[in-house]
């Protein structure tokens, strides 16, 4: 689930000479293939002193879950062969219990790191970056809440399923699982979520002197998420020990659930201090999910073998990584994951159409990636709209608000930035067309849906020449997909031309013509 994610995100790294090693011989050979990197095929609880006997590795990342429960082998195993080790755990007795390995770590001078993962890496950076700007935080509160698409592996329903309805030490009178809420993230909504054992509480306690510190997380489909709750109700009561021996009927089931949710995931994080309260969210659209737990760990060996790494012994993930260290990972990714500080998300970066188009954002023109770059909200310019070719048409273009003919007239576009979506206002002689874009769910890369009112498009966004055309390939009305007889014809393409961004747009239906053609220029203010 994270292991080929994070090859994915450090293959071609010309720092790093990679090996995939897992069980599955296919698996590993069709992803070694695929990236161009070494495969290995290992038994780690059996292979692993051999392997790294015989092979010079620099360092180990270890993906190999559920870590509940799991001893330190692993990590032994790497202190005795002189390689640094990191994990993605994030259970709390697993990652807080990491330093008791501290003295052998720093002997061998090796980094011995635990949690280079959602929690609490990337909390942890948060939460300095908090500090860093406002120098108080006194409390702490988030939700991991993934998409009902993401891929839950036999590992990651062990690690849920082994606490659900046990206490949390340390908090009394928490349970996990228990607590239900709802958080709202922006471009999300409002999703449920519940206590979890996570390692926060206890190492910012430790290392930052905050006492008061919840963590959780949800599933999105409240069936799921109340259902697990209501079957953690026996261990909460006493009756049943752990629901661990239901793992795999449980995942049947919620795999039947999946085509009921989306592929769009996030984490909202609050911080209250004497300068008030802040808050920090991020969502991941596009099944891009999963990458975010791989993201601290591909920053962390990528700092490694720049050698910029100077710790030693062993610890958990706090203070080893910036924020910004773990977002640009992310971002030169060009996955389709955006963050910020700010209760509305109109502050996620990086900008809708830099997600959506992520490597050929750089080959639009310069205007382009000006516009859309999202920082200014207000453009000015003139153009000129042709209008309907006949009477069926005029009526049509009155009905949806298009702007009549005219041969040279003032063109204002606004833009509202809201929670990973964009609001674009256009006002052309006397009329204003208003619609929305957004990623969409299950919409492959390069594509963006365009709402106006009840009807949505789905436009693919391909760029040649420093030229964006829009290419229509989808409609929707009030959600309901129509058939492509139905569809408009739109031709709109995006330029630049002495240093002005241009537009030329075309709309017209089968049978009736065009409706409206509008072309011209824009500057920002």
């Amino acid at each position: 689930m994270f292991g080929g994610r994070l090859c994915r995100l450090l293959a071609g790294d010309p720092r790093i000479e990679l090996t995939a090693g897992a069980r599955d011989r296919a698996k590993v050979e069709a992803l070694a293939a695929e990236l161009g990197i070494a495969g290995l095929v290992l038994d780690w609880q059996h292979d692993l002193d051999r392997v790294l006997a015989g092979h010079p590795f620099d360092v180990l990342v270890h993906v190999a879950g559920p870590f509940q429960g799991q001893a330190y082998a692993v990590a032994e195993t790497c202190i005795r062969h002189g390689v640094h080790y990191l994990d993605l755990a994030d259970d709390r007795a697993f990652v807080c219990g990491i330093d008791r390995l501290d003295a052998v770590a720093k002997a061998a001078g090796l980094l011995v790191c635990s949690g280079a993962s959602t929690a609490p890496a990337l909390t942890g950076a948060v939460l300095e970056q908090a500090l860093q700007d406002d120098g108080s935080v006194d409390r702490v509160s988030f939700g991991i809440v993934p998409g009902n698409d993401a891929p839950r592996g036999r590992a990651l329903m062990e690690a849920i399923l082994s606490g659900a309805g046990k206490p949390i030490p340390d908090q009394p009178g928490r349970r996990v699982w228990a607590d239900l809420r709802r958080l709202a993230v922006p471009g999300l909504g409002r999703r449920w979520v519940a206590a979890c054992d996570l390692p926060e509480p206890a190492l910012f306690r430790q290392r930052f002197g905050i006492a008061d510190v919840h963590a959780a997380a949800g599933l999105e489909l409240t069936v799921l998420h109340v259902g697990l709750w209501l079957l953690a109700l026996p261990v909460r009561l006493g009756v049943v020990k752990t629901l661990l021996p239901a793992a795999a009927p449980l995942a049947w089931i919620a795999d039947r659930f999946r085509a009921f949710g989306s592929d769009r995931g996030g984490l909202r994080i609050d911080l209250q201090g004497a300068g008030g309260a802040r808050s920090w969210s991020l969502i991941a659209e596009g099944g891009d999910g999963p990458f975010v737990p791989a993201t601290p760990a591909a920053a962390l060996v990528r700092k490694l073998a720049r050698g910029e790494v100077h710790k030693r012994g062993a610890m958990p993930c706090i203070g080893l990584l910036s924020l910004a260290e773990i977002e640009r990972e992310w971002r030169q990714a060009h996955l389709r994951i955006a963050a910020g500080w700010g209760d509305d998300g109109a502050a996620y970066q990086p900008s809708l159409y830099r997600r959506v188009l992520g490597a050929s954002y750089e080959e639009m023109s310069a205007a382009g990636q000006r516009l859309h770059e999202g920082v200014e909200l207000q453009w000015e310019g003139r153009c000129s709209v042709d209008g309907p070719m006949n009477p069926v048409g005029r009526v049509l273009a009155a009905l949806f608000r298009l702007p009549p003919a005219v041969a040279d007239a003032p063109i204002a576009v606004e833009f509202a930035v809201r929670g990973g979506y964009e609001t674009w206002t256009r006002r052309v002689g006397g009329r204003a067309m208003r619609s929305r874009q957004y990623i969409g769910l299950r919409r492959p890369a390069g594509w963006i849906v365009e709402r106006f009112g009840p009807l949505a498009f789905d436009l693919q966004l391909p760029v040649r020449d420093s030229r964006l055309e829009l290419v229509m390939s989808g409609m929707r009305f009030a959600g309901m997909p129509l058939p492509r007889f139905c569809w408009p014809r739109i031709r709109a393409a995006e330029t630049e031309q002495e240093g002005r961004f241009r537009f030329d747009v075309e709309i017209g239906l089968p049978g009736i013509g065009r409706l409206v053609r509008y072309r011209g220029f824009l500057t920002g203010r």
